[in-house]
Protein backbone atom coordinates (compact mmCIF):
# COMPACT_ATOMS: atom_id res chain seq x y z
CA UNK A 1 0.00 0.00 0.00
CA UNK A 2 1.41 3.37 -1.02
CA UNK A 3 1.73 6.18 1.46
CA UNK A 4 -0.50 9.07 0.52
CA UNK A 5 0.96 12.47 1.26
CA UNK A 6 -1.55 15.20 1.99
CA UNK A 7 -0.62 18.33 0.04
CA UNK A 8 0.17 21.42 2.08
CA UNK A 9 -2.56 24.02 2.34
CA UNK A 10 -2.13 27.22 0.37
CA UNK A 11 -2.40 30.08 2.84
CA UNK A 12 -2.97 33.83 2.75
CA UNK A 13 -2.54 36.05 5.78
CA UNK A 14 -4.44 39.32 6.41
CA UNK A 15 -3.48 41.62 9.30
CA UNK A 16 -5.81 44.46 10.32
CA UNK A 17 -2.93 46.56 11.66
CA UNK A 18 -4.73 49.00 13.96
CA UNK A 19 -7.07 46.38 15.36
CA UNK A 20 -4.10 44.08 16.02
CA UNK A 21 -2.31 46.89 17.86
CA UNK A 22 -5.27 47.19 20.22
CA UNK A 23 -5.22 43.41 20.74
CA UNK A 24 -1.48 43.25 21.48
CA UNK A 25 0.22 46.45 22.65
CA UNK A 26 -2.83 48.18 24.13
CA UNK A 27 -4.29 45.00 25.67
CA UNK A 28 -1.16 43.19 26.87
CA UNK A 29 1.65 45.74 26.52
CA UNK A 30 3.64 43.63 24.05
CA UNK A 31 5.48 44.42 20.84
CA UNK A 32 4.96 41.71 18.22
CA UNK A 33 7.72 39.89 16.39
CA UNK A 34 6.00 39.80 13.00
CA UNK A 35 8.57 37.43 11.51
CA UNK A 36 7.87 34.83 14.20
CA UNK A 37 4.13 35.42 13.90
CA UNK A 38 4.20 34.66 10.21
CA UNK A 39 6.42 31.61 10.71
CA UNK A 40 4.13 30.15 13.37
CA UNK A 41 0.87 30.67 11.51
CA UNK A 42 2.17 29.54 8.11
CA UNK A 43 3.92 26.42 9.42
CA UNK A 44 3.28 23.36 7.21
CA UNK A 45 1.49 25.59 4.68
CA UNK A 46 2.45 27.21 1.40
CA UNK A 47 2.31 30.95 1.98
CA UNK A 48 0.78 32.66 -1.03
CA UNK A 49 0.60 36.20 0.35
CA UNK A 50 0.72 38.11 3.65
CA UNK A 51 -0.93 41.52 3.83
CA UNK A 52 -0.66 44.19 6.51
CA UNK A 53 -3.26 47.00 6.39
CA UNK A 54 -2.70 50.29 8.18
CA UNK A 55 -3.32 54.01 8.20
CA UNK A 56 -0.44 56.45 8.09
CA UNK A 57 0.20 60.08 8.89
CA UNK A 58 0.83 62.34 5.92
CA UNK A 59 1.81 66.00 5.81
CA UNK A 60 -1.80 66.94 5.07
CA UNK A 61 -3.31 64.81 7.85
CA UNK A 62 -0.78 66.14 10.36
CA UNK A 63 -1.68 69.72 9.48
CA UNK A 64 -5.37 68.92 9.68
CA UNK A 65 -4.91 67.33 13.10
CA UNK A 66 -2.99 70.37 14.38
CA UNK A 67 -5.71 72.66 13.08
CA UNK A 68 -8.65 70.69 14.51
CA UNK A 69 -7.16 70.08 17.97
CA UNK A 70 -6.23 73.73 18.65
CA UNK A 71 -3.12 72.71 20.56
CA UNK A 72 -1.40 75.45 22.61
CA UNK A 73 1.91 74.26 21.13
CA UNK A 74 1.13 73.26 17.51
CA UNK A 75 4.79 72.98 16.54
CA UNK A 76 5.44 70.38 19.25
CA UNK A 77 2.42 68.36 18.09
CA UNK A 78 3.56 68.65 14.48
CA UNK A 79 7.04 67.40 15.37
CA UNK A 80 5.73 64.47 17.43
CA UNK A 81 3.38 63.32 14.67
CA UNK A 82 6.11 63.67 12.07
CA UNK A 83 8.35 61.50 14.27
CA UNK A 84 5.54 58.93 14.44
CA UNK A 85 5.29 59.04 10.65
CA UNK A 86 9.01 58.32 10.25
CA UNK A 87 8.86 55.43 12.74
CA UNK A 88 5.90 53.97 10.88
CA UNK A 89 7.70 54.25 7.56
CA UNK A 90 10.66 52.35 9.00
CA UNK A 91 8.36 49.66 10.39
CA UNK A 92 6.52 49.29 7.09
CA UNK A 93 9.83 48.98 5.26
CA UNK A 94 10.79 46.19 7.67
CA UNK A 95 7.53 44.36 7.00
CA UNK A 96 7.96 44.71 3.23
CA UNK A 97 11.39 43.12 3.47
CA UNK A 98 10.19 40.25 5.66
CA UNK A 99 7.34 38.66 3.79
CA UNK A 100 4.49 41.16 4.04
CA UNK A 101 2.80 43.41 1.51
CA UNK A 102 1.90 46.62 3.33
CA UNK A 103 -1.31 48.33 2.22
CA UNK A 104 -1.46 51.90 3.49
CA UNK A 105 -4.02 54.68 3.47
CA UNK A 106 -3.77 58.27 4.74
CA UNK A 107 -5.35 58.84 8.12
CA UNK A 108 -8.55 60.84 8.19
CA UNK A 109 -8.88 63.41 10.97
CA UNK A 110 -12.29 64.29 12.37
CA UNK A 111 -13.58 67.08 14.60
CA UNK A 112 -12.08 66.85 18.06
CA UNK A 113 -8.97 65.10 16.80
CA UNK A 114 -10.26 61.54 16.38
CA UNK A 115 -8.46 59.66 13.61
CA UNK A 116 -9.33 56.71 11.40
CA UNK A 117 -8.13 54.90 8.29
CA UNK A 118 -10.75 52.50 6.93
CA UNK A 119 -9.11 49.75 4.88
CA UNK A 120 -11.97 47.23 5.07
CA UNK A 121 -12.64 47.56 1.34
CA UNK A 122 -9.01 46.97 0.39
CA UNK A 123 -8.86 43.89 2.61
CA UNK A 124 -12.11 42.55 1.16
CA UNK A 125 -10.91 42.99 -2.42
CA UNK A 126 -7.66 41.16 -1.65
CA UNK A 127 -9.47 38.30 0.09
CA UNK A 128 -11.94 37.81 -2.73
CA UNK A 129 -9.25 38.03 -5.42
CA UNK A 130 -7.28 35.13 -3.90
CA UNK A 131 -10.07 32.63 -3.22
CA UNK A 132 -9.20 30.50 -6.25
CA UNK A 133 -5.54 30.25 -5.23
CA UNK A 134 -5.84 29.53 -1.50
CA UNK A 135 -7.20 26.80 0.73
CA UNK A 136 -6.99 28.71 4.01
CA UNK A 137 -7.00 32.30 5.25
CA UNK A 138 -5.80 33.71 8.55
CA UNK A 139 -7.58 36.95 9.43
CA UNK A 140 -5.81 38.84 12.19
CA UNK A 141 -8.60 41.02 13.51
CA UNK A 142 -11.41 41.06 16.03
CA UNK A 143 -13.63 43.40 14.00
CA UNK A 144 -17.19 42.11 13.63
CA UNK A 145 -17.60 44.11 10.40
CA UNK A 146 -15.72 41.31 8.63
CA UNK A 147 -18.41 38.69 9.29
CA UNK A 148 -20.19 39.03 5.90
CA UNK A 149 -16.81 38.92 4.14
CA UNK A 150 -15.58 35.73 5.76
CA UNK A 151 -18.95 34.07 5.19
CA UNK A 152 -18.69 34.94 1.48
CA UNK A 153 -15.14 33.59 1.34
CA UNK A 154 -16.11 30.42 3.19
CA UNK A 155 -18.85 29.78 0.62
CA UNK A 156 -16.10 29.70 -2.01
CA UNK A 157 -14.39 26.84 -0.16
CA UNK A 158 -11.67 28.69 1.79
CA UNK A 159 -11.30 27.81 5.49
CA UNK A 160 -11.05 30.81 7.79
CA UNK A 161 -8.96 31.10 10.93
CA UNK A 162 -9.40 34.24 13.04
CA UNK A 163 -6.55 35.36 15.28
CA UNK A 164 -7.51 37.80 18.02
CA UNK A 165 -8.35 37.71 21.71
CA UNK A 166 -11.30 37.35 24.02
CA UNK A 167 -9.10 37.13 27.09
CA UNK A 168 -10.55 39.00 30.10
CA UNK A 169 -7.27 40.87 30.67
CA UNK A 170 -7.63 42.58 27.27
CA UNK A 171 -11.14 43.71 28.11
CA UNK A 172 -10.16 44.88 31.58
CA UNK A 173 -7.18 46.88 30.34
CA UNK A 174 -8.53 48.61 27.22
CA UNK A 175 -12.06 47.34 26.66
CA UNK A 176 -10.94 45.14 23.76
CA UNK A 177 -12.61 41.88 22.82
CA UNK A 178 -12.93 40.07 19.51
CA UNK A 179 -16.54 40.21 18.35
CA UNK A 180 -18.48 37.06 19.23
CA UNK A 181 -20.14 37.03 15.81
CA UNK A 182 -16.71 37.02 14.12
CA UNK A 183 -15.46 34.16 16.28
CA UNK A 184 -18.65 32.20 15.60
CA UNK A 185 -18.42 32.75 11.83
CA UNK A 186 -14.81 31.51 11.57
CA UNK A 187 -13.88 27.86 11.09
CA UNK A 188 -11.30 28.22 13.84
CA UNK A 189 -10.49 30.86 16.46
CA UNK A 190 -6.87 31.23 17.56
CA UNK A 191 -6.61 32.86 20.98
CA UNK A 192 -3.85 35.44 20.76
CA UNK A 193 -3.13 35.24 24.49
CA UNK A 194 -1.88 31.67 24.04
CA UNK A 195 0.71 32.83 21.47
CA UNK A 196 2.12 35.76 23.44
CA UNK A 197 5.20 33.92 24.78
CA UNK A 198 6.16 32.93 21.23
CA UNK A 199 5.58 36.22 19.41
CA UNK A 200 6.54 38.88 21.97
CA UNK A 201 9.50 41.03 20.97
CA UNK A 202 11.83 42.59 23.53
CA UNK A 203 12.47 46.29 22.95
CA UNK A 204 15.89 47.50 24.14
CA UNK A 205 15.64 50.20 26.78
CA UNK A 206 16.45 53.72 25.65
CA UNK A 207 19.27 55.46 27.49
Amino acid sequence: MKNVTTPASRLAFFVDGWNFKYATYDSFGIHVDFVKLLEILSKDSILIRAYYYTGEWTTDSIEQYVKLTNSPDPQAVREELDAQRRRSQSFHRFLNRNGYMVVRKPLKVFAGGSIKADLDLELAIDMLSLVDRCDKYVLVSGDGDFVPLIKAVAQRGVRIQVLSTQHPDAYARCNFKAADELVDAADEFIELYDLLPQISRVIPSQR
